[in-house]
């Protein structure tokens, strides 16, 4: 990474709530906080990391469109709308940094109304969700996604959408033997 880096520094609930329904709420003071570069020098953020998001991450399917460059006539590939709202989401609340030279363990609990009124499945690929949430944290906490040593994702049937994000220290057993 290439000097510091503008990220939000903390989202008032408006914010919040604009930015997880997608509608534009007005904030109702005009005294914001001014937002602030970080550091530059990476700082290790609290260890294990825990957050909730209150909806799913977007599908692959639904994270890009196709627009055509009115000067070239060339056709680009962009995030759409809802994708950048839901990275700005994921790099206001995973804030911080982690170590640049450490190896992390991401767990993700997706949780979803996976079964229909009769008792069938869903047709519901959550591993098409991953790529993007991982992308995401990794612009957010100063890291490549290379440091995650183990991933795991877990679908919960749920009446409610939610996604539960918890990184941890990578302890390869492996390894510590050898050094023992």
């Amino acid at each position: 990474m290439s000097g510091p880096q503008r990220l939000p520094n903390r989202l008032s609930v408006e914010e919040y709530r604009s930015l997880a329904t997608g509608r534009r709420i007005a904030p109702k003071s005009f005294n914001r906080p001014k937002r602030r570069l970080v550091s530059a020098a990476p700082q290790e953020s609290a260890l294990p990391l825990r957050f909730r998001l209150p909806f799913l991450p977007p599908s692959v399917n639904k994270l890009f469109a196709t627009i055509r460059d009115t000067e070239t006539g060339a056709l680009r590939r962009v995030l759409t709308a809802q994708a950048r709202r839901i990275r700005k989401l994921i790099c206001a609340m995973a804030r911080g940094r982690l170590a640049p030279d450490a190896l992390y363990e991401l767990q993700v609990k997706v949780y979803l109304n996976a079964y229909t009124r009769g008792g069938e499945l869903r047709p519901v690929d959550v591993s098409n969700r991953l790529k993007f949430l991982e992308d995401c944290l990794c612009h957010a906490l100063g890291i490549d996604d290379r440091q995650f040593f183990r991933v795991t994702m877990t679908k919960i049937h749920s009446e409610t959408e939610q996604t539960e994000i918890a990184i941890t220290r990578f302890a390869d057993d492996e390894r510590e033997r050898d050094a023992a």
